[in-house]
């Protein structure tokens, strides 16, 4: 306790862009957990079964852990960009379970690494970010890393990996909707309107399409629902303090705990392309990390 105290105490004294960097590669470690919890159910559930329940539990989550921690918000002015986000987020995390049985986490990781290219553009055309030569350097840097890990996979095009390319800019849209909206609205706010719409918008094809659920596939989405809901509290927070185009860069570490989830968890054994592309992305974000701090 005494040291997590210190290290909140450092890093309240650091810039506002390297603690959103930490906040962001926290949330990283989280969502890398979120995957393995969904792996799991959605070898066998619908997609749009997976949505509901895994953003469902989510919603449970949030309004359970409320009374827990500091409360906030859910009064918003901004509720119709709140449900634009929903919506397209809703469609992005189909396509995400659509192809997360059929492709490894270190490339289906990789393959969203493309985002930072859509955010970083839409920042600086719609948000009126500065994007200086620094922040294009991490972002290409961590891109190539990522290009380098699927390139021999890229002779061939499936239709799973198809729907990660097209998830990729949804999120990325979604993403700087997030930061508009952290510019009136709280982490737990934004976080909490999240769950609500795409729980909403995904239960009409969720009844349509309904399997069961086994008691261990609810477990698992209460482990997501909980991963999921701490992850998005962590990024909402990284989306208040710092610019999005300094955050890009830091979500190319979620690569390597996919990787190391994958391997040890589901025996999916990267190539040696994998650890080449990793380690670009780590010296990228490394590299760019200190220039940020400085």
């Amino acid at each position: 306790m005494h040291r997590f105290k210190l290290l909140r105490g450092w890093l309240a004294r650091q810039p506002g862009n390297l603690r959103g960097i930490f906040w962001v590669g926290f949330s990283g470690i989280l969502f890398a957990g979120l995957n393995v919890a969904t792996l799991y159910p959605a070898q066998h559930l619908n997609p749009w079964v997976m949505a509901f329940l895994r953003y469902g539990f989510g919603l449970v989550l949030v309004i359970a852990l409320r009374p827990m921690g500091r409360s906030y918000p859910v009064a918003t002015q901004q509720l119709g960009l709140h449900a634009l986000r929903g919506f397209l987020h809703a469609g992005g995390i189909v396509l995400w379970f659509v192809a997360l049985p059929h492709v490894t986490l270190a490339d289906i990781t990789a393959l969203g690494f493309t985002g930072p290219i859509f955010v970083t553009l839409g920042a600086a055309l719609f948000l009126g970010e500065r994007v200086g030569l620094t922040r294009w350097l991490g972002v290409a840097a961590g891109f190539t890393g990522a290009m380098i890990i699927v390139r021999p996979g890229f002779q061939e095009l499936s239709v799973h990996t198809l729907a990660i390319l097209a998830s990729v800019p949804v999120f990325a849209t979604s993403n700087l909707i997030a930061k508009q909206l952290a510019r009136r609205d709280g982490a737990g706010t934004i976080v909490f309107w999240q769950n609500v719409w795409i729980t909403l918008f995904c239960l009409p094809a969720a009844a349509l399409n309904w399997m069961q659920p086994s008691l261990l596939d609810l477990a698992w989405f209460v482990a997501a629902g909980l991963l999921g809901t701490l992850g998005h509290l962590a990024m909402q927070r990284g989306y208040q303090i710092a610019d999005i185009t300094a955050l890009q860069p830091v979500g190319f570490l979620t690569l390597i705990w996919n990787t190391i989830f994958g391997y040890f968890l589901f025996a999916q054994r990267p190539d040696i392309w994998t650890f080449i592309g990793a380690t670009v992305i780590f010296v990228s974000v490394a590299w760019f990390s200190r220039r940020e701090a400085r």
